[in-house]
Order: C-alpha cells, then structure tokens, then sequence
C-alpha cells in the first residue's frame, strides 16, 4: 500500500506533467511559421512549401513559409532560435548546421543546445556541374581547363558553410584543380549564375537546375554518392572517376529548445505522414531528392555525426570561408 507522503509526491510529479502532456493537444492555436533560412526559389524553399501545404491540413492551420535568407543560413537559424519555444516557429534546418559549427569559430547559437530536432526529411545529393559553353564535358576536362585557364575557374554555390561548397573544397584538393569558390545567396541564385554564363562550374543539388540540365544548358559531370541517381543514371559517380569522395545536402525540421516535447513528437508524427504521402514522395523523387524521415533523436545523432565529418574534412583540407 502506498504510503501518504509518496502520494503526495506521485500526485505533484503527475501535475507537474500534466501541462507538457496537453500542450500537444490543444496545438497549435494559430497558424505555424517555417523559416527557410535561403532565398526564395532554391531546393529548401521548394520543400518547405510542398511540405507546408500538406502539414497545414493535417495540423488544420496554416503554415506560412518565410525566407530569411543571409550569413551562411546563420539569419534565419538565429531568427528560430530566438523565438518562442511553442511550436509555432520552426526552422528548415539544413546541413549549415553542421558544417558551420566546423567551419566558423564564433556562432551566435549552439545548434545542439539551442535547437530541438523534430525530423529528417531529405537526402540531396550534391552534383557538379558545367554550363554547356564552357566546354566542359567531364572532371577530367575541368581539371586541365583550370590549370589552362590563366586565374583558374570559378565555381557557385548556395552560399559559405553549404554542403556544396564544402565539396566543392574537397574536390578542388583531391584532384588538384584551380577552382575558387564564388558563395551565392542560396541556390536560386547560385543556379542563375550557372545558367547565365556568369561562371563556368557549380556544385550543388540536382533540383534548381534540373531543368536546365533537360534543356542541355547545364551539363551534370558527376554525383558525390556512392551510386548513380535514379533520375539521372547517365551521370557517374565522382568514385567511378577516381575521387572516391561522398557529399549530399540534407533538410530537416527544427524548433527552438525548449519547445515542449508533446509538440515535437505531434509535428514529427505528421510531417512523416506528410512524407508517406505519393504526391511528395513521387515530387521529391522527380526532383533528386530521397525522402527519409526519422525519430527526433534519430536526427540529433545524424547533426552530431554530420558535424564530426566535416570537421575533420575542414582541418584536413584546411578549409577557410572567404
């Protein structure tokens, strides 16, 4: 039998629960921010509205998507940060998260402290690319147009700290090519710069460019995975061709620490539902993207791993942001 004093005790334990536990229930109350922290038009903001509009009916509130783009995604990580841990600011956190802790001394947040994760929603594998009048048709030219080319060649990505550019450093070091690095403000513009002549070379994800690759403005000479993409199975693998290197972006949802957890485990169930559904998962395959969604832990032990794999890629290359 129980004794008083440890009913008592019972009683206040079960009360003090009793909050967190209906939080998730009455949430959410009002419509729900996602923050993508690029500009508009590029592979994140493209998910974070075709996500948003399916975890809107099934939260049965809207989620708005806003773009706070700037600072290596630093802005709008920051932004989320800072908000009310209540579910209603989210971020769509990407692989910033973690090549940014590797690459910048000083950060105006701790990823790991400051952030709960919520969910892994995508791979994307990371590509290089040629405008079609560079004439560049393989790594192989790359590499000799660099060294031919008096100052080298440039190359865009989405920005400083991204996966792609990170890529972009490794390639440069293992095959010995005079490439520099020109950071965009996300990859709508890196693509732009691409398309429009503006620089010969790109590395970044499959989506924003694809249909210029269709049209044959844009020339795809590799993929930073382990195997050829299902969308683009012409296009060899950077191992095929000697640079046994592997590189993709990746998205997620975030929310502020402290958020209780009854929330994050109510958008986790539905934004996997969301990703279950054959309207995104058959759109984010048409795009390059693999669909994954995960446990909230399961997606604080991928950053932690992310982090530590580009940190030692960062102190062995000695990768410096301009």
């Amino acid at each position: 039998m129980m004794k008083p004093g440890t009913k008592i005790l019972t009683a206040l334990a079960l009360a003090a629960l009793l909050p967190a536990a209906l939080a998730g229930q009455d949430y959410p109350r009002r419509p729900v921010r996602l923050i993508v922290p690029y500009a508009a038009g590029g592979g994140a903001d493209t998910l974070a509205r075709m996500l948003g509009q399916r975890l809107g009916e099934l939260l049965e509130q809207p989620v708005v998507v806003e773009n706070k783009p700037g600072g290596a995604t630093i802005t709008g990580t920051q932004f989320v940060v800072k908000a009310a841990p209540d579910g209603h600011t989210l971020l769509i956190g990407t692989a910033n998260l973690a090549t940014n802790a590797a690459l910048f001394g000083q950060l105006p947040y701790d990823a790991s402290r400051d952030l709960a994760p919520v969910s892994l929603l995508v791979r994307v594998p990371v590509f290089a690319f040629a405008h079609a009048g560079a004439n560049i048709a393989s790594l192989n030219d790359l590499v000799a147009q660099s060294h031919g080319t008096p100052g080298g060649l440039s190359y865009a990505t989405a920005g400083n700290g991204s996966a792609p550019h990170l890529a972009g450093e490794l390639f440069r070091l293992e095959s010995k090519s005079r490439i520099a690095h020109i950071p965009y403000n996300g990859s709508a513009q890196a693509a732009a710069a691409l398309v429009g002549g503006q620089v010969p070379l790109s590395f970044d994800n499959l989506s924003p460019l694809l249909a210029h690759v269709k049209t044959g403005a844009v020339v795809p000479l590799a993929i930073a995975m382990p195997e050829r993409s299902g969308i683009a199975p012409e296009v060899p693998t950077f191992k095929e061709l000697g640079y046994p290197m592997q590189a993709y972006s990746w998205w997620g949802v975030l929310a502020p620490a402290g958020t209780p957890p009854a929330i994050v485990e109510r958008l986790n169930q539905e934004i996997r539902k969301a990703l279950q559904m054959p309207q995104i998962r058959d759109r984010l395959h048409a795009q390059g993207m693999q669909a994954v969604g995960s446990s909230a832990a399961e997606f604080a032990a991928h950053i932690r791993a992310e982090t530590d794999k580009w940190r030692r890629v960062v102190t062995d290359a000695r990768i410096q942001t301009q």
